[in-house]
């Protein structure tokens, strides 16, 4: 691969800065930093053995380091105030050889699972008190009980949660902040379905008690009828056994076919916001630039290495990112369950947002 002199001269990456002697972006250069601090024992090189295309693994990654003119002297001596907080670092690693295809138990929870510095230079103690914001004011949207809100509501709701990740990720990954708005406009829209599927696998434990007394079936299928029936324009309801006849099977796919299995994955914070990415960070959306669809799919790049490194570093078996990844295939096959749903709404005069009218009409399929 030919590499100007503005890119990364490890990776080829564009925007490069100095760092530790050599030129470098700073996914390598957090690579390099790493490196030297972690206490893996050294391992030869995995290239052989590794999936066709993937990246250099883990020696050959550090070989060019040296070659780019990286000096592990200038890497800072690690730092001992937090010795046990996870962080995941910008790197490029292999996978492990897989062990067994059972699932681990719940890994510890740590807030963000970047460590790129952001536009103020801040460091990852300030992403990590970002999330815990953000978090409260997550949990300011979703106070209620879906019935007590309107189908519109529910969709304003959802649009903002959007809004604060990609706020969150503008923290992250700043160049997202040179899009333009109609390209920032466009991912949004695709992201907020999804978003909102993922959402509520996140929030499952958090809402139960709002539902408490919801102990049977009929109780459940009022919940329905009082959403969708008082979501529906003046004169123009239909009777609650048409709205449970259209909309039911709708809610009771969200909730056993996505939120329910999601659940029992038991994803700390790191995997959730990581699956938060891949789905805002999708070079397939409609309706956005080829320049969009390049820069996302080259942060979705960066957000695989980085859970892939998360889970080499941590010691968990591999079979555990590809279940990871996989549920990103299922929200997206949830999304256009999401879609029809729309269609039902429009037909049978439900109020939706502005933005999701736009969603239903982009040519997606």
């Amino acid at each position: 691969r030919n590499m100007t002199s503005t890119s990364c001269h490890v990776c080829g990456a564009p925007e490069v800065e100095p760092h530790f002697g050599g030129v470098s972006c700073r996914a390598c250069a957090a690579f390099f930093r790493r490196y030297f601090h972690s206490k893996k024992s050294v391992i030869s090189c995995t290239c052989q053995i590794r999936y066709q295309n993937s990246h250099p693994c883990r020696e050959c990654r550090i070989q060019k380091c040296f070659e780019a003119g990286m000096n592990p002297e200038k890497v800072q001596v690690k730092r001992e105030k937090h010795p046990k907080k996870l962080k995941m670092e910008l790197a490029h690693a292999s996978l492990s050889s897989a062990s067994s295809s059972q699932s681990p138990p719940s890994l510890p929870i740590s807030p963000l699972p970047y460590h790129i510095v952001s536009r103020n230079n801040s460091t990852i103690s300030y992403i990590v008190s970002t999330w815990g914001e953000v978090q409260d004011k997550r949990s300011v949207l979703y106070k209620k009980r879906f019935d007590d809100l309107t189908y519109y509501e529910a969709c304003v709701a959802s649009k903002i949660d959007s809004e604060i990740m990609w706020n969150v990720c503008e923290y992250i990954f700043p160049q997202i902040q040179s899009l333009s708005n109609l390209d920032k406009n466009a991912v949004l829209r695709n992201f907020s379905p999804k978003w909102s599927l993922l959402a509520s696998s996140i929030d499952f434990e958090r809402n139960c008690h709002l539902y408490e007394d919801v102990v049977t079936v009929d109780d459940y299928l009022d919940m329905i009828v009082k959403f969708y029936s008082g979501s529906m324009y003046g004169d123009n309801k239909i009777s609650p056994k048409e709205i449970l006849r259209v909309f039911e099977p709708f809610l009771t796919y969200y909730g056993v076919v996505l939120v329910l299995p999601m659940n029992a994955k038991m994803f700390n914070s790191i995997e959730y916001m990581a699956l938060a990415m891949l789905l805002l960070f999708d070079g397939a959306h409609a309706n956005i630039s080829a320049d969009c669809s390049k820069m996302c799919h080259d942060i979705k790049n960066v957000i695989l290495r980085e859970l892939r490194d998360y889970y080499i570093d941590n010691g968990v078996d591999e079979m555990r990112f590809f279940e990871t990844i996989d549920t990103v295939n299922h929200v997206e096959k949830g999304e256009s369950k999401f879609i029809e749903e729309l269609l039902a709404c429009e037909l049978h005069n439900v109020h939706i947002h502005e933005d999701y009218r736009l969603i239903l009409h982009e040519q997606k399929f």
